[in-house]
């Protein structure tokens, strides 16, 4: 009995200090190996300094499971609930609440019909351990393959772009939304055109949000022909700089150790490409990518602030859908976890 009392007693004079008990995060210990995938959702954890992996698909189906990366491998949360599967998700981590927030994607990769009803526009986070379905007031139109990012400097969730379905075709979206309050709000209507597969980060440096490239409708490929934008919160600004080739699907981060911002890969109209690009100074800079993963789009990568390294995984080829791990640091490109390919299965998933 006086034990008890003495954990009780304890226990209520750490939360009157206004500090909380660790969350500690629940592996799966069945020793899961993560499957291939592309078109998943990728963000940085920055108080657990964890990288968190949700969704996309393999070679075959789609997914709605979670995986984390501390260090060395992938480890597979175990979770009761949360949502459903899904591809082309966004994901950020909300510095402010300390939780992940992820909106809308597809209810499959690309599917053999083109399906409205397939797309999504809810909103969820993920904290202590725990996905929770979030209600707010107002929220963009459901769609897939928007770009959203977290502006350290406003304190809120910037997304642009994606896709709907239109009379049975892929049309892409060109309006800005900003998540902050557990409520979406449409601040923009100009700036880019239309677009999906677009790529954003938050420049600390410039305390602005950078977009590069897209799919847009006039199809923008080719050498010199990328759009470089800047987001201040209030316009949409287009950098007034050499631009390099027109590229979208590629993966981009902004590393805070440097203040530059990385990008690899993605669809240049005609082809996937594996080359990778610096932005620095208000200039694009081709860095020389001989040991680099292959080409592919789809795939993600993020920052890991802990290490002060780039971390990605998967993607495809169109006929291969990859499952390896790769870091980029010290300008250079190093296999983390080796995985074999697996034949992309055209089955609708």
């Amino acid at each position: 009995m006086k034990q008890n009392l003495i954990f009780i007693l304890s226990t209520l004079l750490f939360y009157s200090c206004g500090q909380k008990p660790e969350q500690k995060t629940s592996f799966n210990t069945k020793n899961e190996t993560i499957t291939v995938r592309n078109a998943h959702a990728m963000a940085y954890h920055f108080n657990e300094s964890t990288v968190y992996l949700f969704g996309g698909a393999s070679e075959k189906e789609v997914f709605s499971d979670l995986w984390a990366w501390k260090g060395e491998n992938w480890q597979k949360i175990d979770v009761t609930s949360g949502p459903e599967q899904r591809t082309f998700s966004s994901l950020s981590y909300d510095k402010k609440n300390d939780r992940l927030v992820l909106f809308g994607g597809s209810k499959v990769l690309f599917g053999e019909e083109v399906d409205q009803n397939n797309l999504l526009n809810d909103t969820w986070e993920f904290r202590n351990n725990e996905w929770n379905k979030l209600n707010p007031v107002d929220t963009p139109p459901a769609r897939a393959e928007a770009a959203m990012v977290y502006d350290e400097n406003r304190q809120t969730m910037v997304l642009f772009g994606g896709y709907y379905i239109n009379g049975g075709e892929y049309t892409p979206f060109g309006d800005t939304w900003e998540f902050s309050d557990d409520n979406w709000k449409l601040v923009s209507n100009e700036g880019p055109s239309n677009r999906h597969g677009v790529s954003l980060v938050y420049d600390a440096s410039k305390r602005a949000v950078i977009l590069f490239g897209g799919n847009t409708i006039d199809k923008q490929y080719g050498e010199n022909s990328g759009q470089t934008w800047s987001w201040d919160g209030e316009v949409w600004k287009k950098l007034d700089i050499t631009q390099p080739e027109g590229i979208f699907n590629s993966a981009m981060v902004y590393d805070n150790r440097q203040e530059r911002i990385i990008r690899f890969g993605g669809w240049n109209g005609e082809s996937r490409v594996n080359n990778t690009w610096i932005f620095h100074e208000d200039k694009w800079s081709k860095l020389d990518s001989a040991n680099s993963p292959s080409p592919r789009n789809h795939t993600n990568m993020v920052y890991d602030e802990s290490k002060n390294r780039v971390l990605l995984f998967g993607g495809h080829d169109l006929e291969n859908v990859f499952g390896d791990t790769w870091e980029y640091s010290s300008d250079r490109w190093k296999k983390l976890i080796e995985s074999e390919p697996l034949q992309r299965i055209f089955n609708g998933h």
